[in-house]
Parts: C-alpha cells; structure tokens; sequence
C-alpha cells in the first residue's frame, strides 16, 4: 500500500515561510538541506505518522532551468510565474521497480527513477528516487522511495504532535470521473468510496497513514489534523 509522504510548497524564501508556518500554525519548522544539482533548498516540518511537508525554493536559477527533474521543472515555472503554495505531493512506495514495471505494462508515460540526495546540517547524506507518472492534462503526484535513511529527525522534540489526516487534489479541466479512472490505473487502486463535502463530489482511497482524494474543487488542499495547506 501506498503511505502520503509530503506536502511540497513552493516560496521564494523557505526559511521565510517555514518559520511564519511555526508562528502562525504552531508547529516545529526545521532547516532540511541543499539540492546542489537542481539549484535548491528546503525547510521541513515532520509530522507523527511519517509524512513531513516540504518548503522549497530556487537559490541557484541556472541549474534549476537545466534540471530535468519534472519537480524542479514545476518549481521552476511557479517560481517564474510568481505562484507559491502548494505544488505537488509525494507517495511514498516500497517497490519502485515494480510500479516501473506496471507504467510499461499499461502504457502509461513516465520520467525517472531519478536518484536525488542531499546533506543534511549534521552532515549526513539523505538518498532516494523519485519516479513521475505522467498525463498531457495535468500533474500527477510523484512516487518517492528511501534509501537506508528515512527522512526523519533524530530527535523526538523535532516531530510535531500532529498527524497527516488526507491529501485532496482537483482539477476542473478533467472529468471527475476520467479522474477517478487515471488515479485508479496510474497507482493500482481499488474502487474509491464516493462522499460529498459542500456539494462537492469526493473520491477517497485509504493510504497507509491517511486518506489520498480527488475532487471537482481546483488545487491541492492538505490537512494534518486540525491543521490545513492550501
């Protein structure tokens, strides 16, 4: 099963939206590292269940416009278009190979694996791949998988009290239902369970620490307990 990984948020100045997401939400921000090949660097707030969310910004514009990391390519154009907030997410999978495998089977386009690794302030080199399934319509939400290190602070006081609670994502140019059917083929899903929210249709799966959802409503909206990204 698939687990929510992280929130990505794009900002101009991470350390800036990192430490008025720990004034104004309450919450433990901390400085994560440099990605000296693709030209940026991140905060992060760690969540209990093992997700985290991820302020990330441009430092070095260059070698971000080269990247061909679909992520950094995103960042890149929101950064250019001055849009900040939330950009993607990542889902967390145990058997990379195997979902590779599964995009060939069925004729769904991707890029990657692509290897990313970072140093963190102790020192310590962070290792992981990261695969992106692909649609000519809109962005779908990437696959992430560790190395040997999870990315998890050492000290207890560094992960908030708060758990990742569901991560729902719309988009009005695609049919709900053409939603529905790509979500379900692209990340090997069963058959969601329907709900409304506002008069709002809501398509949910169960992830292994939360609850992944697509809906009629525009962007992505996150929500760890009592606390919401959008």
């Amino acid at each position: 099963m698939l687990a929510f990984d992280h929130l990505v948020i794009a900002t101009p100045k991470p350390e800036i939206a990192a430490a008025n997401a720990a004034k104004t939400k309450n919450i433990v921000t901390l400085q994560g590292g440099e990605h000296k090949k693709w030209g940026t660097y991140n905060y992060l707030a760690f969540m209990e269940n093992n997700s985290y969310i991820e302020w990330i910004g441009i430092h070095q514009p260059n070698n971000a416009r080269k990247s061909d990391n679909p992520l950094i390519q995103l960042l890149f154009r929101k950064q250019q278009e001055n849009r900040n907030g939330p950009i993607q997410y990542a889902l967390r999978t145990y058997n990379m190979d195997g979902l590779v495998k599964h995009f060939r089977k069925h004729n769904i386009d991707y890029a990657g694996p692509f290897t990313g690794s970072r140093k963190k302030p102790d020192g310590t080199t962070l290792r992981w791949r990261m695969l992106f399934p692909q649609h000519d319509k809109f962005v779908l939400p990437f696959l992430i998988e560790w190395g040997n290190t999870s990315n998890r602070p050492k000290q207890n006081h560094h992960i908030n009290n708060v758990s990742f609670t569901s991560i729902q994502y719309g988009n009005q140019t695609i049919n709900f239902e053409e939603m529905i059917d790509i979500f379900q083929t692209v990340y090997q899903l069963k058959t969601p369970v329907l709900t409304n929210e506002k008069q709002q249709p809501i398509a949910e799966w169960p992830l292994e620490n939360g609850i992944l959802q697509v809906s009629t409503r525009d962007g992505i909206h996150a929500t760890f307990d009592h606390l919401t990204f959008r």
